[in-house]
């Protein structure tokens, strides 16, 4: 049977895998290939299933593609765990373990100083989403222009009040998503002190329950990331029973980092 070659990502020279063995890709065994100081891991799977022609021919199943896409993460997420590693993107393939060794021999350098950039640090996902009337229903609490209002009303005359209740109203119309994408930004601003790096990416286009305000990836340094869980848990405490959901994800091998200088 012929084979062709899965690579998951380059992980350290001294990285080595479990005594048990790890399985990827259709269960299939990592290995490990010894280049110019790094290591690549990879499988070798039957050419008939993940030849190119085979692989793209299936792109179009989703569920085949989600299920390859688990056991890819799985052994990415094992080295995050356990050693480093830079990602190879999903469906990275050679015709021959010597294939992918030149090809990676081709670009050592700039795979050494990935490794090198990357070490000792893992990506966060983070996103913000508000629920519109719950936080409609604490905009004094969030929206300094709703709290004056608010004491205004408090302090006016009959006729004075329903003037300023119609104001209030006006105002509420757009306080919740204004709320949330200031908390956002604040939040944002309270994770790049812990953060090496951010990067805020596209918010996703429908099927979200609530909408989302901020999308963002947070390269961390492991021993970062425990004061990066305390802000999220802070920020959880005060906004969530107003409204404003933080959801945070990770740790993740650094796939929105990985290239930034070197293309």
């Amino acid at each position: 049977m012929s084979h062709v070659v899965y690579l998951y990502g380059f992980a350290p020279p001294a990285a080595e895998l479990p005594d048990e063995g790890l399985a990827g890709v259709a269960d299939a065994a990592v290995e490990l290939h010894g280049c110019d100081g790094f290591a690549a891991a990879f499988s070798q799977l039957p050419a008939a299933e993940y030849g190119a022609e085979r692989v793209e021919a299936r792109t179009g199943d989703l569920a085949w593609v989600g299920e390859q896409g688990l056991a890819h993460e799985r052994v990415v997420a094992w080295f995050v765990d356990h050693a480093e590693i830079v990602p190879a993107p999903l469906f990275t393939l050679y015709s021959s373990v010597d294939a992918m060794a030149a090809e990676a021999a081709g670009r050592a350098e700039a795979i050494r100083q990935r490794l090198e950039r990357f070490a000792g640090r893992r990506e966060w996902d983070l996103k913000v989403s508000y629920d519109a009337d719950e936080v409609r229903a604490h905009a004094a609490e969030l929206d300094p222009d709703v709290q004056r209002v608010d004491q205004e009303i408090a302090a006016a005359t009959p006729g004075r009040r329903f003037l300023l209740e119609r104001r209030r109203a006006e105002l509420l119309k757009g306080a919740a998503g204004a709320a949330a994408r200031r908390e956002a930004q604040a939040l944002l601003d309270t994770v790049g002190g812990v953060a090496e790096a951010i990067k805020v990416l596209p918010i996703p286009e429908g099927g979200a329950e609530v909408p989302v305000v901020l999308h963002a990836a947070a390269l961390v340094a492991v021993g970062a990331e425990d004061q990066l869980m305390s802000t999220i848990q802070a920020a959880r405490g005060r906004l969530g029973p107003r409204g404003i959901r933080v959801d945070a994800s990770g740790p993740w091998a650094p796939y929105r980092f990985v290239g930034e200088s070197d293309g």
